[in-house]
């Protein structure tokens, strides 16, 4: 069976709003069959500030992007046309008419209508023409919200010190519009009238709270009723190790009427059941101690005292504008076992981040204790060596009178096994349940291929990845650590942005990492800074302009550039005033974990070209041209530094020949006609001295296989990533990984040992890249152009991916024989692409899409929809076409 890419999104979900996750507005005009009067073009799926559900934009400008369908091949938009209302139909345009705009763009969209207001919902709708002048029906309507633009629009107070908080109040009448806007330091959860409001867990996201708390918003309209309401809210530490709360609630009534009700010290407050909580000790939960009805109205809290009022952070108030960190699965148990009497081990059958859900009955007052790991010993049993100092262990005590089911609120774990003890009699497999949580950032990419070690390589990348998201990235989800290592980070964000959608959960990373700046220009390992230095290693400083050039080159995302281009600019002149004659010589931690260690001046010195170049590009981007010219001229001044400092002559080494070094001067063009020789002595190496295996760390790790893939050895590249032996990621999976390992052997003791730590998982671009096919044009960004250009290596006969890119689906599917090459490529509306089929060695070819003949008798076949031109070019048949679906077929002697 020939593979073929998955159903474009728009296929899977049907018509109407996408759940996509960018920070813009968003929109979806269905194809022209689903509006018969409409002709054959039309917008589709709308968003506003890269947000899924767009509540509290805080923002006075935000922008709107919209992915388009249409029925014809290779079409364009020609214009587009947005309204913005406050009429929930947006027929008015009252607040902004765009009128006609000739432009074929529909991402990045900047809002040029009236001043926004605090705390309203508005209403969007786009509509467009194509390239020949047809127009498109509007658009679904899309809703987005306002946030509280300034300080003096929040009227509460910061209350606090106790871990339940409750108010009544009394609303009379109909509710006409209502939103609950919260900050509760460390986690809160906010119930209204005796129900969960939302389904945000491990709220809101971990920050720099002296400069910057995150608030949420919530539109709680159906929630409250006509007389008595009640609001209340449970605390936990969580990061900021205390317990406080800010909240308001704005309410208008249908008769026009207003109310508002604020955190203040008339609420009333109490410790409840929860009488322990930390991240990374876990939580303890009497359900004796639970108070009935205390969040629903009418409860009697006369003995409750007062909220004290308290100092809260110092931070700016912001809106949480990325996705929230939600329970996003629910796993059944692989298998139980009893290695010792009383003792019940679970084994989840896959390593992740959450809690375990417990269903017990019992006599009251029986403690069960749930604790938490990623291996087990030999004998059965719980080996928690990997956790350090965290205990992971959380207990519940029983109130007793029938079966209860609990989980936590204000802990997470990482782990694989639960060992469960001092429950009341024998469990059985469904007494627990694995609770997946994460920041939950939309999955938006597949890969697969004929290699099952390759399927399990994706896998085990993504597992990883996504259980390391928790409102940062961090660099494993188990021991006493979890933090925002900016090594991790920057190595593994095109993985990321392939799987997933990124854009927001970035945008606010690197308003954090803004946030730890200081005056001269410094940035810190950790994000928020608790562990590491300042100045940051150079290789983990770097993610603040990598990042930032990553959300240009995959979003199109020039305001992240503008946001940052004063704290990227101020970076780069302090990493030039630490520079010793153009190289820096010093590092921290260099290439991380590697076999065979490379010295930490030439990965420094590497960064500080590439950081040098990036800002040179950024400045190019946003018109800044002086800047440009500087930053150039820096950039050649560090190349030459670079050949002067680390080439040796005598052996065509880069500094002491290490696999990484070659590598980082190779990737970034370094080495000059006179410094040749470091690509024949790193393919050497790799194949004669370490049978095709790697002896790089975090760093080489990150650019080997593109280079390889670059310089026309990926053939090399997949027998790379197909190893099994140690080092691979292969052996990994052939020893039971389920996510990624810290370093490339099984190690297990009380340091360095993390067995869910995605920083290795950078290989998961080159799967799409390379083994898929699916590219960046050079010199472009947000899929404008995309190169397919898939790499047919060795045994393997045939590879598929597909990734949801800001202009819609980019899919490329192919299988070959040994006399047919298949391609089988999706372009989104409103890009153009190059597709690459190798010819194999395959003689006397003839290509055709869909049975029509496009290249044969060495001649390009115009007259296809869609395709532009063809070539004959390195090997391959070159296909130019507009947007659509095209299925190749080459094939000859």
């Amino acid at each position: 069976m020939t593979p073929s890419p998955r159903p474009s999104r728009r296929a899977r979900m049907g018509f109407g709003l996408a759940a996509f996750a960018l920070f813009t507005a968003f929109a979806f005009i269905p194809p022209a069959e689903a509006a018969e009067s409409a002709g054959p073009l039309a917008p589709a799926s709308l968003r506003c500030e890269y947000l899924a559900n767009p509540m509290g934009i805080d923002m006075a400008r935000p922008r709107f992007f919209w992915v388009i369908g249409h029925a014809e091949r290779g079409q364009t938009q020609s214009a587009y046309q947005i309204l913005v209302s406050t009429d929930p139909k947006a027929a008015a345009g009252d607040i902004w008419d765009s009128g006609k705009v000739a432009s074929p763009k529909s991402i990045q969209i900047p809002f040029a209508g009236k001043a926004l207001e605090s705390g309203k919902s508005y209403f969007w709708k786009v509509r467009n023409w194509d390239r020949d002048g047809r127009e498109s029906p509007w658009s679904t309507v899309a809703r987005f919200d306002t946030g509280l633009f300034d300080k003096s629009d929040w009227k509460g107070v910061w209350i606090g010190n106790k871990n339940q908080l409750r108010k009544e109040f009394v609303l009379k009448g109909r509710v006409k519009r209502a939103r609950a806007h919260i900050a509760g330091l460390g986690y809160y959860e906010l119930r209204l009238n005796g129900r969960k409001v939302g389904d945000h867990v491990l709220d809101p996201a971990w920050t720099t709270y002296e400069k910057r708390v995150l608030y949420a918003t919530y539109d709680v309209t159906m929630a409250l009723r006509d007389g008595a309401n009640a609001v209340a809210v449970m605390l936990g530490e969580g990061w900021y190790k205390s317990r406080v709360l800010l909240f308001q609630l704005n309410v208008e009534m249908e008769d026009g009427s207003a109310a508002n009700i604020a955190s203040d010290a008339s609420w009333k407050a109490a410790d409840g059941p929860l009488f322990a909580d930390s991240v990374y000790n876990g939580e303890s939960y009497d359900a004796r101690r639970e108070t009935p009805d205390w969040d629903r109205p009418g409860f009697d809290d006369k003995a409750w005292p007062a909220a004290e009022t308290v100092k809260g952070p110092a931070g700016v108030l912001s809106a949480q504008l990325m996705p929230a960190i939600r329970v996003v699965d629910t796993i059944v148990p692989f298998r139980m076992t009893s290695p010792l009497p009383g003792v019940y081990v679970f084994d989840m059958g896959q390593n992740f981040s959450g809690w375990a859900r417990l269903r017990v009955e019992g006599l009251r007052g029986t403690d069960v204790r749930l604790r938490f790991a990623e291996l087990l010993y030999e004998n059965g049993t719980l080996n928690q060596e990997t956790l350090r100092s965290a205990q992971a262990e959380d207990h519940y005590i029983l109130k007793g009178g029938g079966e209860e089911t609990w989980e936590p609120r204000f802990t997470y774990h990482g782990f694989r096994y639960v060992e469960v003890t001092g429950f009341p009699g024998t469990p059985q497999l469904d007494s627990v349940r694995g609770r997946v949580v994460h920041t939950a950032v939309d999955p938006i990419g597949s890969f697969a291929a004929s290699k099952d070690v390759l399927n399990g390589l994706q896998r085990i990348i993504t597992w990883g990845q996504k259980t390391n998201l928790h409102s940062i990235p961090t660099d494993c989800s188990q021991r006493d650590e979890r933090m925002g290592w900016m090594g991790d980070a920057q190595g593994t964000a095109e993985e990321a942005i392939m799987n997933f959608d990124m854009a927001a959960f970035y945008t606010n990373f690197m308003r954090d990492i803004r946030d730890v700046q200081d005056e001269k220009g410094r940035i810190t390992d950790t994000v928020p800074h608790i562990w590491g230095s300042r100045p940051a290693d150079p290789a983990w400083g770097t993610a603040y302009p990598l990042i930032c050039w990553y959300m240009y080159q995959y979003y199109g995302d020039t305001r992240v550039l503008e946001e940052h281009y004063d704290g990227l600019k101020k970076y780069v002149e302090f990493l030039k005033s630490t520079a010793e004659n153009g190289v820096l010589k010093w590092s921290h931690y260099g290439d991380w974990v590697a076999i065979e260690k490379c010295p930490g001046a030439i990965v420094s010195s590497f960064y500080y070209y590439y950081d040098a170049k990036v800002l040179a590009d950024a400045a190019r981007v946003l018109g800044k041209s002086a800047d440009a010219a500087l930053y150039d001229k820096l950039a050649a001044e560090i190349r030459v530094a670079f050949n002067r400092e680390f080439y040796d002559p005598k052996t065509g080494d880069y500094a002491d020949g290490t696999q990484t070094a070659n590598t980082l001067a190779l990737f970034l063009d370094l080495p000059t006609e006179k410094h040749g020789g470091a690509s024949g002595r790193l393919f050497d190496d790799i194949v004669y001295e370490h049978d095709s295996h790697l002896t790089t760390g975090i760093i080489g790790t990150k650019y080997i296989m593109e280079l390889l893939t670059r310089n026309g050895n990926a053939d090399l590249a997949y027998d790379i990533a197909c190893k099994t032996d140690f080092p691979s990621w292969g052996y990994m999976i052939a020893n039971g990984a389920t996510t990624l390992w810290e370093l490339w052997n099984r190690r297990e003791g009380p340091s360095m040992n993390s067995h869910n730590h995605p920083m290795f998982g950078s290989v998961g671009s080159w799967l799409y890249k390379a083994l898929a096919g699916i590219n960046l044009a050079p010199g472009t960004s947000g899929f404008e152009k995309v190169l397919i250009a898939p790499q047919m290596v060795r045994d393997l006969t045939h590879a598929s991916g597909s990734t949801v890119t800001v202009r819609g689906e980019v899919a490329c599917a192919w299988a070959r024989t040994e006399r047919t090459v298949r391609v089988e490529v999706i372009v989104p509306m409103g890009s153009e692409a190059e597709i690459v089929i190798p010819k194999l060695g395959i003689r006397n070819i003839t290509v055709t899409e869909s049975g029509r003949t496009v290249w044969a008798g060495d001649k390009f076949h115009a007259g296809i929809d869609g395709i532009v031109d063809g070539a004959d070019k390195d090997g391959a048949i070159r296909v130019k076409t507009g947007s659509g679906r095209y299925v190749f077929l080459l094939e000859g002697d």
